[in-house]
């Protein structure tokens, strides 16, 4: 017990030293560190988004986290493989044992862990995104340049397209 409270005595001085504004969610690894790459995700490309923005993204990120380093020979988020993210889906979605998630809250899931991939290849702190993508068509707004998606999303829940806007008064 004497050695967990050590880990937050530490943590707590990297919390005050102004390094994590108040209120802002971050990720302790599994052996009790502060991750100040990973963490930079959240005080660098999050800070402006909302609180609950902030906790929704470190929620899905530590879940997906978790799942490596219990399941997955205690892998850390910088060795996630393909095949890890198919298995960790398939026992998010699929497996009896596991939590069997519904395809629009696994749809929701995939967009922060696939935004911080994205971002952690970007910053040169991974060598690859574990989730594969797709090429999208392109959208009426992207002047006909593709783009890339998760290939993982379940593309069964209903589609958000926009058909028309009403006139404004």
């Amino acid at each position: 017990m004497r050695e967990f409270a050590e880990v937050f005595e530490k943590l707590d001085e990297s919390l005050d030293d102004g390094t994590v504004p108040d209120r802002q969610p971050f990720l302790m690894g599994p052996t009790g560190e502060y991750d100040v790459a990973l963490n930079r995700y959240s005080s660098v490309w999050m800070a402006n988004s909302p609180w609950n923005t902030q906790a929704a993204h470190a929620r899905d990120l530590r879940t997906f986290f978790n799942f490596l380093w219990l399941a997955r020979d205690e892998c850390g988020w910088r060795n996630a493989s393909a095949e890890d993210r198919a298995a960790y889906g398939w026992w998010r979605r699929r497996d009896e044992a596991g939590p069997r998630v519904e395809d629009s809250t696994w749809d929701r899931e995939v967009a922060p862990v696939n935004q911080f991939y994205l971002w952690a290849f970007e910053q040169d702190l991974v060598r690859t995104n574990p989730l594969r993508q797709r090429s999208a068509a392109p959208s009426p707004w992207s002047a006909g340049i593709s783009r890339f998606v998760p290939a993982e999303t379940s593309r069964v829940g209903p589609r958000r397209e926009v058909k028309w806007l009403p006139p404004f008064s």
